[in-house]
């Protein structure tokens, strides 16, 4: 039975190829950058990059552990191309957690190679989905060939859309959703704050920590001869199918699927802000669905009512600008090291997080991933260099994240950028560098903050680099 399913998986991902135009147009040759004779363009591709074969899956702890069995949808890459006549950007989004270092190093090598588009120019982010494979895990065989097979299939939808760049104007838009995005922080009746993994101590939710960015943002590229493309971007993590084992895009699938259904054009989705933001709440009164295909259609509501009313906006030249921040890493906990080492040590040889927090006793370590961020923030120096980047082209900006950025940083990017709309590209290669709360979440801890591995202040200082990146490209 496994055979025959992996058999039509194989078979259905040659047609999702075939349909792009990726398996004919995958050529080994070329050295140089389509480019059009003039004017601002606009290519897209999609190939299907589900495995045929049992993975790992990421998304919760070992993901060796969890091998998947089945799949609820397909996972994709999606490729967006734009070429001002002199330079082009590649904007890549996978169904993944990440776009891991073991995909993305020799898949940027194959590009800059075959096309000789230059690495800066090359963006890829990960929808964050919780049940697509861990590409971390090379030692799984499975993996490993699904990890050489996934570069392959990325390079040909490359190609695919470079060969698809039609002449584009550029629309802009946004609108307010409800209740479909929440802040995973909660403040209990006795004052407490908890996060999402809510232990039901007897304490009542009265509310969350902050609202919810709750904003999706669209673009869409009109194109001449070709389909349109829209992009969407919003913030909430992907989590309505909770630790299944079967592989699924999640709310970023459904929500394409939906929107293409209904609007009859071709769309991509850019995972936002969303490092404390979960897609359904702990509070019953404000959970409108958790069922992954409702929750696709709600939000095709919300984007075909804006779809009408995008404005135009101007496309110039496109430009890119990276940056590597020196950060100082909090290295508060380092006495915990000793009692983070056993807890680490007892849960990877039990697999066991009961057996393994049995001995954190009164130590203050609240979790394995707490007791793993002790050990890695202690085997790292005073700073860490943390590359971020900026990307525009015209009235139109964006902020390549390569952590779990919070939506109030997100927030304060967009209102503060000088560009007409600003676009958050998160959980961005070469993550991931780990939860970034602000200021305020950062001293009401929760598991987010006890993870992260910088200082208090540290999503400021990015947000204040973020913003002077943007304001160096506007008017250029």
């Amino acid at each position: 039975m496994k055979k025959l399913f992996c058999i039509a998986l194989s078979i259905l991902m040659l047609l999702g190829l075939a349909a792009c135009g990726g398996s004919e147009s995958a050529a080994g040759s070329k050295e140089t950058t389509k480019a059009p004779a003039s004017g601002f363009q606009v290519g897209y591709a999609r190939v299907d990059v589900t495995p045929t074969e049992s993975v790992p899956m990421g998304g919760y702890g070992n993901s060796l552990e969890r091998m998947s069995t089945g799949m609820n949808s397909y996972l994709y890459l999606n490729v967006l191309a734009l070429n001002d006549g002199t330079n082009t950007l590649l904007l890549l989004s996978i169904d993944h957690g990440w776009f891991g270092s073991p995909i993305g190093t020799p898949i940027i090598k194959e590009i800059t190679e075959k096309f000789g588009i230059p690495e800066e120019y090359i963006l890829m982010q990960g929808t964050h989905t919780h049940a697509g494979p861990d590409t971390s895990q090379t030692e799984d065989t499975n993996l490993a060939s699904y990890n050489t097979n996934t570069v392959q299939l990325a390079v040909q939808a490359v190609d695919a859309a470079l060969e698809d760049l039609k002449p584009a104007e550029i629309y802009v838009g946004s609108v307010e959703t409800q209740n479909m995005n929440f802040v995973r922080r909660y403040i209990m009746d006795d004052g407490s704050l908890i996060g999402d993994n809510y232990p039901g101590t007897g304490t009542k939710i009265v509310s969350h920590e902050t609202e919810a960015d709750n904003e999706m943002q669209l673009m869409k590229f009109v194109r001449e001869g070709g389909e349109d493309v829209l992009v969407m971007n919003f913030q909430a993590h992907p989590q309505l199918e909770t630790r299944s084992t079967n592989l699924s895009g999640q709310t970023p699938y459904f929500m394409r699927d939906s929107v293409e259904k209904r609007l009859g054009i071709k769309t991509t989705y850019w995972q936002g802000a969303a490092g404390n933001i979960n897609s359904t709440s702990r509070i019953e009164s404000e959970i409108r669905t958790d069922n992954r295909v409702e929750y696709g259609e709600i939000m095709a509501d919300y984007v075909e009512a804006a779809y009408h009313s995008m404005e135009k906006v101007n496309a110039g030249p496109i430009q890119v600008i990276h940056e590597k921040v020196t950060c100082k890493v909090d290295h508060s906990e380092d006495h915990l090291v000793s009692v983070a080492t056993e807890i680490n040590s007892i849960w990877k040889s039990t697999n066991s997080t009961g057996k393994a927090m049995a001995v954190a006793g009164d130590s203050g370590i609240a979790s394995v991933y707490h007791a793993s961020a002790i050990l890695t923030r202690a085997g790292m120096g005073d700073t860490k260099d943390i590359p971020i980047a900026a990307f525009s082209f015209g009235d139109v900006g964006g902020v390549v994240v390569p952590y779990e950025m919070f939506d109030t940083s997100g927030m304060q990017i967009k209102s503060g950028s000088p560009f007409a709309r600003t676009f958050i590209f998160g959980y961005a290669r070469p993550g991931s560098f780990s939860y970034m709360p602000d200021a305020e979440a950062y001293k009401n801890i929760g598991y987010e903050g006890n993870q992260c591995r910088y200082v208090p202040g540290t999503a400021e200082q990015l947000v204040d680099e973020y913003l002077g990146m943007l304001e160096s490209m506007h008017g250029k």
